[in-house]
């Protein structure tokens, strides 16, 4: 949940909620980010302004490499941007090479150094 939604969703919907006298359950712990903009500017479904699911996967892009770069540059200190351009490059430097190294080197280290059989 992004910053602007932390009032309404800890202070007026619980408001409302004991208001009824019915047994909802309230809010115990509330998780809230910064902004994730997209490019230079914010996103915005009714402009079309952004990375949708749609658009997610008519791109060709596994939905595991979103997600990735999704938690990768997650808001939680300070606003963040959404850019095509870092995509690719967080994806190539830390998912492939760092993933691929640590792979690669487990490979060679369970072929080379084989653990000793009980």
């Amino acid at each position: 949940m992004a910053k602007d939604n932390v009032p309404f969703h800890t202070v007026v919907f619980p408001a409302t909620l004991i208001g009824t006298d019915d047994n909802y359950t309230l809010l115990n712990v509330m998780s809230a980010t910064e902004y994730l903009n997209y490019e230079d500017g914010k996103f915005s479904k009714s402009r079309g302004v952004g990375v949708f699911g749609n658009n997610a996967k008519d791109s060709g892009i596994p939905a595991d490499i979103f997600r990735f770069y999704l938690l990768y540059i997650r808001p939680e200190n300070q606003d963040t941007a959404f850019s095509w351009d870092d995509l690719m490059l967080k994806n190539n430097t830390e998912l492939l090479n760092n993933l691929g190294n640590f792979i690669n080197r487990y490979h060679t280290c369970t072929h080379y150094c084989p653990l000793p059989r009980v």
